[in-house]
């Protein structure tokens, strides 16, 4: 009996080294992030918890809609894509006019951006990877295209982010945004139906994804940079 016990801790402490790696993948790059900018201002990691919170609260009201709509299989995945883009950049838009995150300005949006990406991974990946590791045994090698995905995803998030904090009373940029961040989910979708390489699907996700912060996030930055200044000089 104290063999089969102490065998069965040895499996769970294995296990849980097995998924560290991939888990710290996909949570540590965000994590450390927000820790930089951030810091030690307690506003900006109550708005992390606030983008969290703000995901949970964009996956809630959409899962009505989609247990009620019936499609085929081929095109309900775009359909998903489309009510995440919907609701989430709503609901973002909503907490982006928040005034502790308007007050904050740069720091606040970087701040919503990664607590929003940090809490997906938490759910979509870390929490389900480590069950599927103890059940399915799955080795860590395993979960790494999985990881590496959930920082494309908060990357996307942080970019859009960034970009309705530019004017977050702008019906224009919502639209753009629901736009980019229904293609960003269709395009993985599409990517793992044509690509047999897991690897390469993850290529095409992280090269779109960083597009997206190249093209979208940088310039956002650069202009709320310049506005936060210019209040700062005022």
């Amino acid at each position: 009996m104290l063999d089969a016990v102490l065998n069965l801790g040895k499996w769970f402490r294995e296990e849980s080294l097995s998924t560290a790696i991939p888990i710290a993948i996909a949570l540590a790059p965000a994590l450390l992030a927000l820790a930089k900018f951030a810091g030690f201002e307690k506003n900006a990691w109550v708005i992390a918890l606030l983008g969290g919170s703000g995901w949970f609260l964009a996956l809630i009201l959409r899962i009505p809609v989609l247990m009620a709509v019936r499609l085929p299989a081929t095109i309900y995945g775009y359909f998903s894509s489309l009510m995440a883009g919907l609701f989430e950049e709503i609901v973002r838009l909503l907490f982006l006019r928040i005034d502790l995150v308007r007050s904050c300005l740069v720091r606040g949006s970087i701040a919503l951006g990664l607590g929003w990406g940090l809490v997906e991974a938490l759910f979509v990946y870390a929490i389900p990877a480590y069950l599927a590791a103890a059940v399915g045994q799955y080795s860590w090698i395993d979960l790494i295209p999985g990881a590496l995905e959930r920082n494309s995803a908060t990357l996307i998030h942080l970019s859009l982010t960034l970009f309705l904090t530019r004017n977050p009373w702008s019906f224009k940029l919502l639209a753009y945004s629901i736009t980019i961040h229904t293609v960003a989910n269709s395009v993985a979708i599409t990517a793992l139906s044509l690509l047999r390489n897991v690897w390469l699907v993850e290529l095409v996700i992280a090269v779109f994804s960083a597009s997206v912060f190249a093209f979208i996030a940088i310039p956002s930055l650069r202009n709320l940079k310049t506005a936060e200044d210019r209040t700062v000089g005022e």
